[in-house]
């Protein structure tokens, strides 16, 4: 995805970089102290922000999740998601990050969701257990392009990838055992994105927020930004 895509490794999230925080700024496009989500409990908001989701399923759209985490369940109202597959993570270390992206392959190719949201937590649990950028961590990451490659690979293999958009994004960094002490390795995160309309093999110079995910991809398809929003759509990484 980086040599066919554009993308940088100094995008920023929010603080707290706490898992649910976030995600909730993923989606809702807004800050925390927006959204009012400053731990791993959720909180509605308050005046209501539409969610990526919410906003996709409201255009007719397709929508689907797959995760390992079930606090992510409240990123979309009742009824905005089309299909969901939920598995508890109860072993980092096994192969639950595969299983979800085998699934997530299977159905993005078969059913075509407009948008799908494919969540690997596998990195974030050993981290926490063996500390980040340890081998055991590095093996994660290993898995979880592995799994993310499931995707793509059943996309090819299905003739879908050559008009299909893919972002991979962390939700936050981390150092030694944790990722909310408010260091940079704790804020900087990945942000890559490849597909039509895409810039190829191009390192994203402007800045990068977690916020401005939800814009772009409804930019990307096509639909309205809601006026509640925050983020901005990265321009840069549109081919001219």
């Amino acid at each position: 995805m980086v040599a066919q895509g554009a993308y940088t490794w100094r995008a920023q999230t929010v603080a707290p970089s706490v898992s649910l925080p976030c995600h909730t700024s993923l989606f809702f496009a807004v800050p925390p102290a927006r959204h009012g989500v400053f731990g791993n409990v959720w909180a509605p908001l308050q005046p209501p922000v539409p969610s990526l989701i919410e906003v996709v399923h409201q255009a007719g759209l397709g929508t689907a999740a797959f995760y390992t985490w079930e606090e992510l369940r409240d990123l979309a109202s009742p009824g905005a998601l089309d299909f969901a597959y939920y598995h508890r993570l109860e072993d980092p270390e096994g192969d639950r990050d595969l299983e979800i992206g085998a699934v997530a392959a299977t159905y993005i190719v078969e059913q075509r969701p407009a948008f799908a949201f494919v969540y690997l937590g596998a990195t974030d649990e050993v981290g926490h257990r063996h500390g980040w950028i340890s081998v055991p961590y590095l093996q994660a990451i290993n898995k979880a392009d592995r799994a993310i490659g499931l995707v793509l690979e059943a996309l090819r293999a299905s003739g879908r990838l050559a008009d299909t958009i893919c972002l991979v994004l962390t939700d936050h960094g981390g150092h030694d055992f944790d990722h909310d002490a408010g260091l940079a390795e704790d804020l900087t995160i990945p942000w890559i994105i490849s597909g039509p309309g895409i810039r190829c093999s191009h390192q994203i110079t402007s800045a990068v927020n977690i916020i401005d995910t939800a814009p772009t991809i409804a930019y990307l398809l096509g639909l309205p930004t809601p006026a509640e929003w925050s983020g901005h759509v990265v321009t840069e990484v549109l081919a001219l």
